[in-house]
């Protein structure tokens, strides 16, 4: 389709941050924050007629390839922010989406990226959707000053959870969501951990999906300087599905 210039290029969401969405620090989780950029995300995919509703018909989904994701805070329970997303660039098959979290006083608190394909459902291969929708990707604005790179294997990552699986984890397209492998991700580091840090950074590749009853096992590594490495790897097949770089800070 030609670009509407009634539709906007950018995106606004507001919401609310319940009880029932914060950790034991009164603040939103990660999780939680990526799953409204993923809704603020299909709200403005289906405006711009890229969305699932149409892809879908042409036998084509939306997957998230890469994530990285910058927090300067996370908003407490009872806050009102905004997330705004638009798409921000494009590689030869590949389209990336930018965000940015803003507070009630319009403060960045958080930016992301991230790179998705469009694959065919069949043959599971990227697809190019220029031809659905015209946007002025040279003019895009960036949330964050990021580029993309495979994150390093490590070599003495030491296994520490392994999860099921479960209907809850499934999303619309019948694997995964790509939120409950930050879910997992976080998981993997201890409480004690947790009470005493903060995540200031998090990359993720994700590599393969996960389907209903696989068994997944995290494995963790410290390597520097507050800077953490995670693999997931399906315990069937050994096949590494998601590699992730976290950075955190000490509260103390």
């Amino acid at each position: 389709m030609a670009q509407n210039e009634e539709l906007p290029k950018t995106w606004i969401d507001d919401y609310l941050i319940h009880s029932y969405e914060i950790d034991l620090k009164g603040q939103v989780s990660i999780p939680v924050l990526c799953r409204y950029m993923q809704e603020s995300a299909w709200h403005h995919a289906e405006h711009l007629e890229v969305g699932y509703s149409h892809l879908s018909k042409k036998n084509m989904i939306w997957v998230l390839a890469q994530q990285y994701f910058k927090i300067v805070r996370l908003p407490q329970w009872g806050e009102k922010i905004e997330i705004h997303t638009w798409p921000s660039g494009r590689g030869k098959l590949s389209y990336y989406r930018d965000f940015r979290v803003i507070d009630h006083k319009e403060r960045i608190i958080a930016a992301a990226t991230t790179r998705w394909f469009a694959l065919d459902i069949k043959s599971r291969r990227p697809q190019n959707i220029d031809h659905l929708f015209e946007y002025d990707f040279d003019a895009a604005d960036h949330a964050v000053s990021h580029k993309f790179k495979k994150i390093e294997p490590s070599n003495d990552v030491k296994p520490c959870r392994e999860f099921s699986v479960l209907y809850s984890d499934l999303d619309v397209n019948g694997h995964v969501n790509n939120t409950h492998y930050i879910d997992w991700i976080l998981d993997s580091f201890t409480l004690k951990f947790r009470k005493l840090h903060i995540l200031k950074e998090i990359e993720i590749n994700f590599l393969a999906e996960a389907g209903y009853d696989d068994r997944i096992v995290v494995s963790i590594e410290e390597s520097k300087n507050g800077i953490f490495i995670n693999s997931l790897k399906r315990a069937s097949d050994d096949r590494e599905i998601s590699r992730a770089r976290s950075k955190w800070s000490s509260i103390l």
